[in-house]
């Protein structure tokens, strides 16, 4: 079995390259010089914060972007090419064919967060005063948080269009990081049905607030250990869990 996913993670990866979303990297080196030469006028103190906030959401947001226009699509690009039934006329069950799917569109991610992260440095060195090692725990969570949202996207890959998994992905990332305040708005309307409407989304969501320590190590703070550790260990935990419902779904869909 391990023959096969390593075949189709590789398969997945040569086909996002030549879909060329690699151009996207170009782009955010783009986003990084460009806001180095608006912000060059600020203060020093000032011009390495913006420089690292900045860089640390755009290597979120073009990620983002990669799992939603590429992972949303990828079951039904292969059921319109006829190449799926292929594939699963091989040796190959339907969820080992999900989980190389998936790993191969995470590869696929860490290549581009391991590119944004040379160049992003690079940047941070040049910049004076901006340059820190502290940056890198937080570029862990950044990728855990993409790995999780990796896995939404193959869940709604099995059960809807692709336009509407794309959709479904980006309100899942929405509400992910507003999970946490839609629980508080909840319990502080004081009624029943929206205290418990407010919990079962806090439950039932992954909270993406924890890989979220972006602003804070900016501002100078450092990531424990412990929790990179239970961040990894939730990351890891919600994805198997979406993984074993997506595979679910997909043994059940007819295909054709």
């Amino acid at each position: 079995m391990s023959g096969h996913l390593a075949a189709l993670a590789l398969n997945t990866f040569r086909e996002t390259v030549r879909d060329r979303v690699f151009y996207l990297v170009a782009v955010f080196g783009f986003v990084m010089l460009a806001s180095t030469a608006v912000l060059s006028p600020l203060t020093v103190g000032a011009q390495a914060k913006i420089i690292s906030d900045v860089g640390l959401a755009a290597m979120v947001v073009f990620g983002l972007l990669v799992v939603v226009f590429v992972g949303s699509g990828m079951v039904r690009k292969e059921m319109d090419k006829g190449t799926i039934l292929t594939i699963l006329a091989k040796p190959v069950g339907r969820r080992t064919y999900l989980v190389g799917k998936f790993l191969g569109l995470n590869l696929t991610l860490s290549a581009m967060l391991a590119v944004m992260t040379v160049l992003f440095l690079l940047l941070l060195l040049v910049s004076p005063g901006a340059f820190s090692l502290r940056f890198l725990p937080v570029i862990w969570l950044c990728f855990l948080e993409l790995t999780l949202i990796n896995a939404v996207a193959v869940f709604f890959s099995t059960c809807v269009s692709p336009v509407l998994a794309a959709v479904f992905t980006l309100g899942a990332f929405v509400v992910g990081h507003l999970s946490q305040s839609i629980r508080d708005f909840g319990q502080l309307q004081g009624g029943t049905a929206h205290r418990i409407l407010g919990e079962v989304v806090y439950y039932l969501t992954p909270n993406l607030e924890v890989f979220n320590l972006r602003g804070a190590v900016v501002h100078g703070e450092s990531v424990a250990l412990s929790h990179l550790g239970l961040a990894t260990l939730y990351a890891v935990g919600w994805t198997v869990i979406l993984l074993i419902l997506a595979g679910a779904v997909f043994a059940r869909r007819e295909l054709k």
